[in-house]
């Protein structure tokens, strides 16, 4: 869905998170989206591409039918003591305690996820939040040779792009899911090299880019080296004399992230809007957006989830704090390179789930299970 594109385009540029770890800006629009008649329509329409009703409903559809490797939820809780002065856009329930908060966001997120990014206080008002999950298995398991692990089937590619060509990975997935995974030359700023994602993607979707694409005059480069040899293979499995065979050597890598998303599109439109709907305070109204995201690429397949919550507080209470342990795994091998996970199939088709920067301090040893 290009409007989802377009926005994690935009709030990949307003936050600078061109190198998260992990983020979803899928869960991210969803959660704005389903609330969006509350905020000014021009400004969300402008922030999220679509008029707010409209954004609802496709957010409502994308959590009523589900993909069969996607999963999506939304929560909504007031606090008893809040009486609103204007119907919410969302139904809510009574506003529990954290570790009932914490709870949902395991059960909605296959346990990939155990707190909730918001911490809630007594002068929490309400607090909404999604929960985006996704879990595909590649087709067969990749093989692991010296700690890595190696692709030998599936996409396998060198592509031109406008930031020159690059190299494209991706195991084939049974569950409708495609996790790319690209790496352009060291000195690409990544922003950039998320312009060449997209390019890639089209490219992809258009045919042009499949398994062994490379240029007529394929040569070493900056991630890919060329050789000239002979290699003995069963007759069945013998590919065409003079073809070109690729064999990928991709890390296994896993990475948890937390962002402060007060300043994402459409963020202070939703804040302001749902805020003019609760109860004046003495101290005034504050809030807080937020999203705890974790990802995972091994033998096996690819997990990633993100939880992502917007709370409002009376304005006179002392800000919360968050206390979260990030895991920081460094192996030297390779270096940065992006992945994202697009669903297929459905009311999902085409939807960028999931965004990861990897770099060497990600990776992790590749094991059998």
């Amino acid at each position: 869905m290009q409007e989802i594109w377009r926005y994690a385009d935009r709030a990949r540029t307003q936050l600078g998170t061109a190198e998260a770890p992990v983020i979803s800006y899928a869960g991210l629009w969803l959660l704005l989206a389903l609330v969006s008649p509350a905020a000014d329509a021009d400004a969300i329409t402008g922030a999220l591409g679509l008029p707010p009703e409209e954004a609802r409903a496709v957010a409502e559809k994308l959590i009523t039918e589900p993909h069969p490797t996607v999963a999506a939820a939304l929560g909504a809780w007031l606090a008893d003591w809040v009486v609103p002065t204007t119907s919410l856009p969302v139904d809510v329930e009574p506003l529990p305690d954290q570790k009932t908060l914490n709870a949902w966001a395991a059960e909605h997120t296959r346990g990939l996820i155990k707190t909730m990014p918001v911490t809630v206080d007594d002068d929490t008002m309400l607090l909404l939040a999604t929960a985006l999950v996704t879990t595909p298995e590649w087709t067969e398991p990749l093989t692991i040779e010296d700690g890595h692990l190696v692709l030998r089937n599936s996409l396998q590619a060198i592509v031109e792009t406008s930031a020159g060509p690059v190299a494209v990975a991706r195991p084939a997935s049974r569950d409708g899911v495609d996790v790319f995974s690209v790496i352009a030359a060291p000195d690409v700023p990544a922003d950039d090299v998320w312009v060449v994602v997209a390019e890639v993607i089209e490219q992809y979707a258009s045919g042009e880019a499949t398994h062994s694409t490379h240029p007529e005059d394929l040569a070493d480069g900056h991630a890919w080296t060329v050789k000239r040899e002979r290699r003995e293979y069963a007759p069945h499995d013998a590919p065409e004399p003079n073809s070109v065979v690729f064999t990928t050597r991709l890390p296994a890598w896993n990475a948890d992230a937390s962002h402060e998303l007060d300043a994402a599109p459409g963020v202070t439109s939703i804040a302001e809007g749902i805020s003019a709907r609760l109860p004046d305070q003495t101290g005034g109204i504050e809030f807080k957006c937020a999203q705890n995201a974790t990802a995972a690429y091994d033998q096996n397949g690819f997990e990633a989830a993100a939880v992502t919550a917007m709370a409002w507080m009376s304005g006179s209470a002392r800000p919360g704090y968050v206390e979260r342990k990030i895991r920081h795994v460094q192996v030297s091998f390779d270096r940065p390179h992006a992945v994202i996970a697009i669903a297929r199939g459905g009311v999902w088709d085409g939807i960028p789930l999931f965004e990861a920067w990897v770099t060497p301090e990600m990776f992790t040893p590749a094991e059998f299970d």
